[in-house]
């Protein structure tokens, strides 16, 4: 269950990372939906790490994240995707992937085995 939710919050956050793309303050963009990528990704890693220690399921939100930006930044169903044509969509795909990516290589910590005790 925690997994699932944990899925859907990362659809729900780049869904929205992308609908930032096109946030301005006059005719400047502002790149916060990057901002948000580089600092929510790495804590999606994170907690799929938790969920299963020692495996690589720490790759799944980074994998669906990646999807999800992809398909809807560069389709619609009315022709292009939401990506602007300049270098934010570049930009919130590097600062979702690096990060999320950096912690997902770090060495995976190991799983304590329970102690045994020797035969009476």
């Amino acid at each position: 269950m925690a997994g699932a939710i944990l899925l859907l919050d990362t659809v729900l956050l780049a869904l929205s990372e992308v609908a930032w793309l096109s946030v301005r303050i006059g005719t400047v963009p502002l790149p916060v939906s990057a901002l948000v990528a580089a600092v929510t990704t790495p804590l999606l890693v994170r907690a799929a790490d938790q969920l299963r220690p020692g495996t690589r399921t720490a790759l799944v939100p980074l994998v669906v994240w990646l999807l999800v930006v992809a398909v809807t930044g560069l389709w619609s169903p009315a022709g292009p995707g939401m990506f602007p044509p300049d270098w934010r969509g570049i930009l919130l795909v590097a600062a979702g992937l690096l990060p999320g990516t950096w912690v997902a290589s770090r060495p995976v910590r190991r799983v304590p085995r329970p102690a045994t005790q020797p035969a009476p």
